[in-house]
């Protein structure tokens, strides 16, 4: 009975990480990779999510986590580490544009208000 139980864990164990969703979530990922993440912090849903620019790369549109007690995980984005220029935009208003340190493998949670 404990040899079954055993290994319906380790089978699930390895389902759990073997599984991935395209570059929002990590599980492993590159040693030169960093993580960002966007919460929000008010009232304001960002319902359509906020346009992100890394430095000088072309934007993309992020979706913003409420922060859940429960929640583990959230939608988090892969950048390059070191120093990098982000600029976080909602409908044209600019919402945190700041120079920001991150490094290997850190999520960086950025509060949004």
């Amino acid at each position: 009975m404990k040899k079954g139980l055993f290994t319906a864990f380790a089978a699930l164990a390895l389902l759990g990480a073997a599984c991935s969703v395209g570059h929002r979530s990590h599980s492993g990922g590159l040693d030169n990779q960093a993580y960002l993440q966007f919460i929000q912090g008010g009232s304001v849903a960002y319902s359509e999510g906020v346009t992100v620019t890394v430095d000088d790369n072309p934007p993309f549109t992020a979706k913003v986590d409420k922060l859940e007690r429960l929640r583990v995980k959230g939608n988090t984005y892969a950048v390059n580490t070191g120093t990098r220029h982000l600029k976080v935009e909602y409908k044209g208003a600019t919402l945190y544009e700041k120079n920001i340190f991150i490094a290997t493998q850190e999520t960086k949670q950025i509060n949004l208000p």
